[in-house]
C-alpha cells in the first residue's frame, strides 16, 4: 500500500559556498554537550532511530553527530569528497580528492590509498565482506563508468567495463551525452529471503548499481557479470538502490531515492520509492510538498523500519517514519550530501563513549520545511551568460517568464536586473526605458500583485541589485512571473531585448548557530588541484550548475 507523505516541520537553509573547508581544528567541540545544536530542528527520541550520523561539514570535513547535532567526532586532515564510509574498526573510507579512495584511522592517519591509471573514483565506495575495496571508476576516454575491485595491495582483482553490457539499454538520444551511464552508488546484497528462497539473481554479494543518465537500477551476478535483474519504471535521475537487510520488518525491500528531476517545472517533488524486487511492485512510497532533490540525494533504510533520506539540493538530512511523519532532522546552512546512521556502538571507539543526552526538539506547531531547490526560479538551461558593460554576468534567456514554485518561511527575493548600455549606445538609441517587476499570484487567487517595480534608463548605473519581500506568500503556492517593458527601440528588431534579469535567488530564514569553532568556516589549506578536483567532482554530482 502506498502511504502518503506528510509536510515536514522545520527550518529553511541558505545554500553556502561550494568551496567552503575546514582548517584542523580540536576534535571536542566546544559547544556545551548538555544543549543541542540549533541545526537539528526536529527530534522524537522515542520515534526515530537513535545513533550517530556521518555527514560532511560544509562539503568539507567528514563529522559525526549526535542525534542533537553535537559534533562529536571529526576528521579534519580528510582529503575527501562527496562519499565517506564508517568501518566497524572505526576507520574512514572515503573517495580521495584525486583519482582515487583513501582510508583514514579514528586520529586521522592515512592508513591505505588506490589510485586509478585510467579515469578517477566518483559518486561511490564501498567495502566488501570479502575486505577488498569497491569504487566507481569514469575513465579518462570513454563516456562509459567501470566498477572496479581492488585488495588491500592495491591489485584490481575485477572489473567491469559497463560498456560491455549497458549498450542495449541505452535510447538513441542517449549516444549524444558525454557520460552516456552516470553509475552513482553501489552496494552489495545482503542476506535475503529471495535468494533463500531460491532466485539466484538475487544472491548475497551479487551488486545493486544505479545508471543515472539510463534511468535505471540493476544487479549484477558476480559469478557472471551478467545484468540479472533491472527496475525502470518512472524512475527520474534516481539514486542509491538499496536492498533493506534481514535486520528490518521491511527485509528484501528495495529503496530507492527518485529524485524526479523533470518535475522542476511541474510538482517539484522527489520520493523515496520501496520495491518488491520480484515483482517490480511499488509498496510504499513517501513524497511531500517541499521535499526536492532533483539532483544527487540518498536514503538509508533503518533497522526500526524508519527512513535517513539526505536532501542533498535541499539542504538537510531527516529521518521519517513509516507513515511519513518527520522524527528528525539536521538543517545546516550549506548543502548536505550523503550521511549515514551508525548505532551507539558501532565501532571500539564510538562504544567507549558516553552515550548522549537525547533531548527532544519540538518546532513550531505552523512551521515546515521547504527545500531549496522547490523555489529555484530557473535551471541551467534557461540561463545565459552575457557582457554588461565590462562584467560577464549569468542572466536568464526571457526577460518575461514565470514560474510556479512553494515559497520557504519568511522569504525574500534577491533581484538583479539592468541593460546593456554598450549595445544601446552602438545602435545609436538615446530614448531607451526599460522597466522591471516581480509579479506573484496566489495559485488560488486570479490577479497578479506586483511587489516590486523599477525602471533603468540610459543614465546612470546599468545594472542594479534589490531585496524584495515575500513574507505575506510564504509557505504558499504561487506563480512568480518577472516581467520587462522596453521602449524607445526604434526600427530595430522588435524580438531583440536589451534588458537582463538575474536568476531570482529566493531565501528563507537560515537555521541559526555556529559551528563548533571559527576554525570550521575558514577557507583551509587545500591546493589549487585539490580545489579544481573538488570542483569538478561537485559537477559531477549536479551540485555546480
Amino acid at each position: 500500500m502506498t502511504q502518503r507523505g506528510t509536510f515536514e516541520l522545520g527550518a529553511v537553509c541558505l545554500v553556502a559556498s561550494l568551496v567552503v573547508a575546514c582548517s584542523p581544528a580540536p576534535r571536542a567541540p566546544t559547544a556545551d554537550p548538555a544543549e543541542p545544536h540549533p541545526w537539528v530542528t526536529v527530534y522524537q527520541p522515542h520515534a526515530a532511530w537513535n545513533g550517530y550520523t556521518l555527514a560532511f561539514l560544509a562539503h568539507r570535513v567528514p563529522i559525526l553527530l549526535d542525534m542533537n547535532g553535537r559534533i562529536i567526532h571529526r576528521w579534519p586532515e580528510a582529503r575527501v569528497k562527496s562519499r565517506i564510509r564508517l568501518l566497524p574498526d572505526g576507520s574512514l573510507l572515503g573517495i580521495a580528492l584525486g583519482r582515487g579512495v583513501v582510508e583514514y584511522d579514528w586520529d586521522g592517519n592515512t592508513t591505505w590509498e588506490w589510485a586509478s591509471d585510467k579515469g578517477f573514483a566518483h559518486h561511490d565506495v564501498i567495502r566488501l565482506g570479502n575486505g577488498s575495496t569497491v569504487t566507481l571508476i569514469r575513465p579518462d576516454e570513454d563516456r562509459f563508468d567501470d566498477i572496479v575491485e581492488v585488495d588491500r595491495s592495491g591489485s584490481v582483482v575485477w572489473e567491469w567495463r559497463s560498456g560491455d553490457h549497458l549498450e542495449p539499454y541505452v535510447p538513441a538520444k542517449g549516444w549524444r551525452k558525454v557520460d552516456v551511464t552516470h553509475l552513482n552508488s553501489i552496494q552489495e546484497l545482503p542476506d535475503n529471503s529471495w535468494f533463500e528462497q531460491g532466485d539466484n539473481r538475487f544472491r548475497p554479494g551479487n551488486l545493486l548499481v544505479s545508471s543515472r543518465e539510463l534511468d535505471m537500477v540493476f544487479l549484477i551476478d558476480r559469478q557472471t557479470d551478467e545484468i540479472v535483474w533491472t527496475f525502470n519504471t518512472d524512475l527520474d535521475k534516481q539514486h542509491e538502490p538499496l536492498m533493506i537487510g534481514p535486520e528490518s520488518a521491511h527485509a528484501g525491500g528495495i529503496l530507492i531515492f527518485n529524485n524526479r528531476y523533470r518535475s522542476f517545472y511541474g510538482d517539484r517533488q522527489s520520493a523515496v520509492l520501496e520495491v518488491e524486487p520480484t515483482t517490480g511492485n511499488i509498496t510504499w512510497q513517501y513524497r511531500s510538498v517541499g521535499f526536492f532533490s532533483p539532483t544527487s540525494g540518498v536514503e538509508q533504510p533503518l533497522p526500526n523500519g524508519n527512513v535517513l533520506i539526505t536532501s542533498s539540493r535541499g539542504g538537510r538530512i531527516f529521518e521519517i517514519d513509516r507513515a511519513g511523519n518527520v522524527v528528525w532532522a539536521w538543517v545546516p546552512t550549506f548543502d548536505t550530501t550523503r550521511s549515514h546512521r551508525y548505532p551507539y556502538d558501532y565501532c571500539p571507539q564510538l562504544a567507549a563513549l558516553d552515550q548522549p543526552v537525547e533531548t527532544p526538539i519540538e518546532p513550531a506547531d505552523d512551521f515546515r520545511h521547504v527545500d531549496t531547490d522547490a523555489f529555484r526560479f530557473a535551471r541551467r538551461g534557461l540561463r545565459q551568460t552575457v557582457n554588461i558593460d565590462g562584467q560577464k554576468r549569468e542572466v536568464l534567456k526571457y526577460s518575461n517568464d514565470c514560474r510556479q514554485m512553494i515559497l520557504p518561511a519568511v522569504a525574500t527575493a534577491e533581484l538583479g536586473f539592468g541593460i546593456d548600455r554598450q549595445r544601446l549606445r552602438e545602435i545609436g538609441e538615446t530614448n531607451y526605458r526599460a522597466t522591471f517587476a516581480l509579479r506573484v499570484r496566489r495559485l488560488v487567487a486570479e490577479d497578479a500583485e506586483t511587489v516590486f517595480e523599477d525602471a533603468i534608463d540610459l543614465e546612470g548605473p546599468p545594472w542594479r541589485e534589490v531585496s524584495a519581500n515575500l513574507q505575506p506568500y510564504a509557505l504558499q503556492r504561487v506563480e512568480l512571473c518577472i516581467v520587462t517593458e522596453e521602449s524607445g527601440i526604434g526600427d530595430h528588431d522588435p524580438e531583440a531585448s536589451f534588458a537582463y534579469w538575474q536568476q531570482p535567488r529566493i531565501q528563507g530564514r537560515p537555521a541559526g548557530g555556529a559551528l563548533a569553532t571559527e576554525e570550521d568556516l575558514a577557507l583551509d589549506e587545500l591546493t589549487a588541484e585539490e580545489l579544481e578536483t573538488r570542483k569538478k567532482h561537485l559537477e559531477a554530482l549536479g551540485y555546480i550548475n
